[in-house]
Order: C-alpha cells, then sequence, then structure tokens
C-alpha cells in the first residue's frame, strides 16, 4: 500500500462514533463505536483513538485526519456541544495532534462537514446555492454557495436549533429552542407527556401522529416551526434545493410532504427539497473530504 494516500475521517455524534480510513483507489475500512449513557468525553477520544489506530494498521499510515464533530469549532475547544459528557470541556484539537503528531488535520462542524460531502459529492452536487438542512435530535442548516459551505464569523452561521420559538417578546430564557421543541428527542418527550403515546423514536412518532390527533397537533405544529425557519433562511440566500438529512428524515411524507407545501405557500421561488444523498452517513464523509482537502494543501 506504499504511495497511495491514505485518509482518516472521524464522525463524532451524540451516540456514536463513525470512523473510515480511504485510500486514492476508494478502497475503504470503517468501524463505530457506541457511546455510553454518560460516558466521559476522554473515554470515548481514547477508544476512538485505539479503533483509529486499529484502521490503520490494517490500511497503512494516513497522510491526513479530517474530523467531524458536534459544536463549534475553535482551535482550543469546541462549544455548544452538550451531548457529550465534558465534550466542550476538551482541547481536542490538542488531543488530535497529540495523538496523530505530524498528521495533517482538519476539524469542522458536523452540520457543516455534512453539506461538504453533500455539495461536492451529493445531492446539492451542481447547485450553484444550496442549503444542507439537518433535522434529528439536533437541529442546524449549513448554506452553500459557489461549492464552499458558509461558516459565519465564529463558525456558527447556521445554527437555528437556538432559535426562538413563539413571539420573540414573550421569549424567556427557560422557553424551549426550536431545537427542543421541533428536534426529534425534544418532541417525541413532548408527545410522550401531552398525548401520552409512546415516542422514544422516529417510527414511534410517526404511528402516535397516525393514531393520535394531540399527537398530530404536536407534529404540525413543530414542522410549522421548522418551516417557519427554514422559510427565513431561504429568503436571506435564495437556495435552488434543499437537502434534508437527519433521523427525522425517516419519517417520510409526514414530514417532507406539509414542509413542503408551507414553503411552496410562503416563499416567491421555492426552491426543490430532497432527501440527503448521503444519509446518516453524511457527515462522516465529509470528514473522509476535509482530511483528502487538507492532504492535497
Amino acid at each position: 500500500m506504499a504511495g497511495r494516500m491514505n485518509v482518516l475521517g472521524i464522525d463524532f455524534g451524540g451516540t456514536k462514533v463513525a470512523l473510515r480510513v480511504e485510500v486514492e483507489d476508494g478502497e475503504s475500512r470503517d468501524d463505530r463505536l457506541r457511546i455510553g449513557a454518560e460516558e466521559p468525553a476522554a473515554s470515548v477520544l481514547d477508544r476512538t483513538f485505539a479503533a483509529a489506530a486499529r484502521l490503520v494498521a490494517q490500511t497503512g499510515p494516513v497522510r491526513a485526519v479530517g474530523v467531524s464533530t458536534p459544536g463549534i469549532v475553535f482551535d482550543d475547544r469546541v462549544d455548544l456541544a452538550p451531548n457529550v459528557v465534558g465534550w466542550s470541556d476538551l482541547d481536542l484539537g490538542g488531543r488530535l495532534e497529540a495523538e496523530f503528531g505530524a498528521t495533517v488535520l482538519a476539524v469542522e462542524n458536523d452540520v457543516k462537514a455534512a453539506a461538504l460531502a453533500e455539495v461536492r459529492e451529493g445531492a446539492l452536487r451542481d447547485t450553484r446555492v444550496g442549503l444542507y438542512v439537518n433535522l434529528g435530535t439536533g437541529i442546524a442548516i449549513a448554506p452553500v454557495v459557489e461549492g464552499c459551505v458558509l461558516r459565519g464569523a465564529h463558525g456558527a452561521a447556521g445554527e437555528v436549533g437556538y432559535g426562538v420559538v413563539g413571539p420573540v417578546s414573550e421569549w424567556t430564557a427557560d422557553a424551549p429552542t426550536l431545537e427542543e421543541y421541533a428536534g426529534g428527542s425534544g418532541l417525541g418527550r413532548r408527545v410522550a407527556a401531552d398525548a401520552r403515546v409512546p415516542a422514544a423514536d422516529v417510527p414511534e412518532l410517526v404511528a402516535a401522529i397516525a393514531t393520535s390527533d394531540a399527537a398530530a397537533r404536536l407534529w404540525a405544529g413543530a414542522v410549522d416551526e421548522i418551516a417557519r425557519h427554514l422559510i427565513t433562511a431561504a429568503l436571506t440566500c435564495d437556495p435552488a434545493r434543499i437537502a434534508v438529512g437527519g433521523g427525522m428524515t425517516r419519517a417520510g411524507a409526514a414530514l417532507f410532504e406539509p414542509l413542503a407545501a408551507r414553503l411552496r405557500a410562503a416563499l416567491p421561488y421555492p426552491p426543490e427539497i430532497v432527501l440527503s444523498g448521503f444519509g446518516a452517513d453524511a457527515s462522516l464523509r465529509g470528514a473522509v473530504i476535509l482530511a483528502r482537502d487538507a492532504a492535497r494543501v
């Protein structure tokens, strides 16, 4: 395998870590780890590095490592990453440098990494201006313009999950954000509590809205809030296409039909709405692309 440009992609999620070593001819080796409930961030990193070492032993040294992670990426920390205990307290860049030494590193937010995968190789590939939308436990968007993902002044462009639900004048610090109100986990908890039907995952949510008027009203309200934020985003950047990924896409027509109808009704130039080209692997694919880009510099 000497002479081939091997790269390593690592995608850190809220409940799992996905790894892939890829070589120039397209051959790849993958591994996935589950993150335990309340597992400390340091333990997640240690197990990830051990898995990466096993993959590299099978494929040969890597020239670059690309990493996607929840949160806002800075040189010495990752902000706003609440799903893994202690993640925001880590010097993630420092730990990666200590582990991989002189290997070239590139670290990016997971939704922006997914958007990079979609615009390079996926559902946004032939689109000058597009929008990637992640609807899952977390909610975020990433505008892409002329092949580039918009990062913003602090790397926080598109963090609409922190958006206000309902009238701004009535909003308080303890009111739910868009992510808490309409994200998969938050919505599931509300359906279970208010409609009194189980909704721990997307299939249960879909079943609940089909059999319970109360659950259907909660679902419709969540779709309304998601649509409201996407309408504002679409009016800002005028995308030709919106690619939607994340766990909530498993709801299928129950999500896509009302969402598309709301955007068609409100926008002067409604974008095409399509399913993500990479699905659950979009952030991992983006991490590999980040590594390939870094290796070529």
